[in-house]
């Protein structure tokens, strides 16, 4: 694939699967790739950085002429002023990220996919048909809402890793206010999946377009786990 191709497709947020692995690769491994992404990279956010400091004089402009015009034969003028400058308020100081199109549904649609079950191994055996399998073979069949009520019938001491399925359980369902609750408990117990629950609260920011907190999960992420490292970098940069 073209590389410029690639890049571009990178910085307009609609990179497929295959070809996001192919990104990483090269920007693992091509040091020419490499150079011209950083480059780019570096061009998009200064061309940001002035587009934000242009918008922000324009408002204070605005602001200024608001507070200058009082007179009553100009109230109409000041009216119209006045919602000019409201309209840029909102593209503005308090949204950004709209102003410069992040799309943050695309950058949740690219990278969110269901965890794995990697903590209970299901087996054929008929002699196993405990509530802990049952979950687990209603969350590997995308039986959500089934995993979640099984998961809490389970009357013995809860496993580290039950608030995690049923975290992931509540995020394929939408449910994101619970999802993160349970996240944060992964994380504030320190016990497995402390990694991509970090992952997942970034997700959830995004989903909510929470740019703050995305960008707090996303470089707690980076500075201590491994887990989808080079994504996070890659997500921490769309949203710069």
């Amino acid at each position: 694939m073209d590389k410029e191709v690639l890049l571009y497709n990178y910085f307009s947020n609609s990179l497929t699967d295959e070809e996001q692995q192919l990104f990483d690769k090269l920007l693992e491994n091509d040091v020419d790739f490499k150079k011209q992404f950083v480059f780019e990279r570096d061009l998009k956010r200064a061309i940001k950085e002035k587009e934000k400091g242009n918008l922000k004089a324009k408002l204070q402009e605005l602001e200024s002429e608001i507070k200058q015009k009082t007179a009553p034969q100009n109230n109409f003028k000041i009216w119209v002023i006045a919602a000019s400058f409201a309209l840029l308020l909102s593209l503005g100081w308090f949204g950004y990220d709209n102003y410069f199109k992040v799309n943050y549904d695309n950058l949740y649609s690219n990278n969110f996919q269901p965890y794995p079950n990697t903590a209970y191994t299901i087996t054929r055996s008929n002699s196993d048909d405990s509530l802990e399998r049952q979950a687990f073979v209603a969350y590997e069949t995308g039986n959500y809402q089934i995993a979640i009520n099984n998961f809490e019938k389970i009357n013995e001491p809860q496993k580290e890793y039950f608030a995690f399925y049923k975290a992931q359980s509540y995020l394929n369902l939408n449910n994101t206010k619970k999802a993160k609750t349970l996240f944060k408990k992964v994380i504030t117990d320190n016990s497995q999946f402390v990694a991509e629950s970090h992952w997942y609260l970034a997700l959830i920011a995004i989903k909510e377009k929470d740019k703050d907190n995305a960008i707090n999960y996303l470089e707690k992420l980076i500075e201590n786990y491994d887990f989808n490292k080079e994504k996070a970098k890659a997500l921490l940069d769309n949203l710069s």
